[in-house]
């Protein structure tokens, strides 16, 4: 196997600087598809790195070739349910919570600049892909990757986003809503499909809000945001409208 030795020495010149790379790919503010395309690489890259690093230490190869096949074999296995919606709500509040404070960017999706529809779809793939690889549930990691991988707009969360949420209620504002037909996890689109917020319970709201210009809570009566006077349309999260 003598294209292996020019292999193994390229990854050990390399093989370091791709993790930054794949951070600053991973945690880019814009999440568009060519950075969608390079961290995929830049990850791939990772892991044939790795094994190239190793390629000499047979125990060691083996042991990185059957932990990615198996990774691989659990990301096909069929589909269940989870078990425990609530749960899964409770862990997507807590990833929204985790981003409190991030700095609003428009067409943002990451810490380090998000937007409020980038807001509420990464929350859902990190509280999916985290709740999935918990559980054992390869499903809720697959489903991740969806949310990751086709980013959309709060106009299109408002209209169904292709089945993956559905109306809730209409109110002419927030401040004026029935919050018993409310769940922790639910959304409020604005009419005009330009602002979405998340319910995290107890009439608290949390959104990328521009004018803030930062991920902030809101709690009902809010008299100053203005997004709290305007006609609002609650959508739920398929996903979480169990138990």
């Amino acid at each position: 196997m003598n294209f292996i030795l020019p292999l193994k020495r390229i990854s050990l010149r390399t093989w370091g600087a791709l993790f930054p790379l794949f951070f600053l790919l991973w945690y880019s503010p814009y999440i568009d598809f060519p950075i969608k395309v390079g961290a995929l690489a830049v990850g791939a890259l990772i892991i044939v790195g790795s094994i190239l690093l190793v390629w000499r230490f047979r125990i060691f190869r083996w042991v990185l070739v059957v932990f990615y096949a198996v990774l691989v074999v659990f990301l096909l296995m069929p589909s269940h349910a989870p078990k425990n919606r609530s749960d899964l709500r409770g862990s997507y509040c807590k990833a929204l919570d985790s981003y409190l404070g991030s700095r609003y960017v428009w067409g943002g999706a990451g810490y380090f600049g998000i937007d409020c529809s980038g807001f509420v779809q990464k929350g859902m793939e990190d509280a999916l892909v985290r709740r999935g690889l918990l559980t054992l549930n390869p499903d809720l990691v697959r489903e991740g990757i969806w949310v990751y991988w086709h980013r959309t707009t709060a106009k299109v969360l408002g209209e169904g986003d292709a089945g993956r949420t559905y109306t809730v209620a209409t109110c002419p504002t927030l401040n004026a809503l029935d919050y018993s037909l409310l769940m922790p996890g639910d959304l409020a689109v604005t009419a005009s499909g330009d602002h979405v917020m998340a319910y995290l319970g107890n009439k608290t709201w949390i959104a990328a809000d521009p004018g803030e210009g930062k991920v902030t809570r809101f709690v009902i009566p809010e008299l100053k945001n203005a997004y709290f006077s305007t006609p609002m349309r609650i959508v739920r999260w398929k996903i979480l409208s169990a138990n």
